[in-house]
């Protein structure tokens, strides 16, 4: 309980970074800013659209469209090809993934953190991700994957 507290802690401050992140207004490129996502949660698409709501830090990459959606991947890995694996002994790598009607449909909150899992830098723009995951308060596990897409995702911080 208190580690999952604590790794909920950990996102929404970094996720408070990255929502501030980038911005149409301070984007040092003269790149898109937007960016295209898919999401899938037990072989279903939960989420899938082009949003303005990018974020891009170091190795953790963000997609939102307000309150309905948001996922949040860390330790994306800075090179194209490049591969991240993660699992309950390696906690630096996660995948957060929240929103409403996600895989419930009563309109609640609903917060899925990855337990096992792979990020990858498939080109300098575009990450694709997958793994297991479960629900906060929750040991039912389910599958994800997804991708993000965006020009944002060249800005180098190094």
């Amino acid at each position: 309980m208190k580690k999952s507290i604590l790794k909920l802690a950990i996102l929404l401050s970094a996720f408070a970074v990255l929502a501030t992140a980038c911005s149409k207004n301070d984007d040092p490129t003269n790149e898109k800013t937007e960016g295209k996502y898919t999401v899938k949660m037990d072989g279903k698409t939960i989420a899938t659209g082009t949003t303005t709501e990018v974020g891009w830090l170091e190795t953790a990459a963000s997609m939102s469209e307000g309150d309905n959606f948001t996922v949040l991947v860390s330790s994306v890995p800075e090179q194209t090809g490049g591969v991240y694996t993660f699992d309950a002994s390696n906690t630096t790598g996660t995948v957060s993934i929240m929103g409403k009607n996600l895989l419930l449909t009563n309109d609640s909150d609903e917060l899925y953190f990855s337990v096992t899992g792979s990020v990858t830098r498939v080109s300098e723009t575009k990450i694709s991700f997958e793994g297991t995951c479960t629900a906060l308060m929750s040991t039912e596990t389910h599958t994800f994957s997804g991708t993000l897409e965006s020009d944002v995702f060249k800005i180098n911080y190094n």
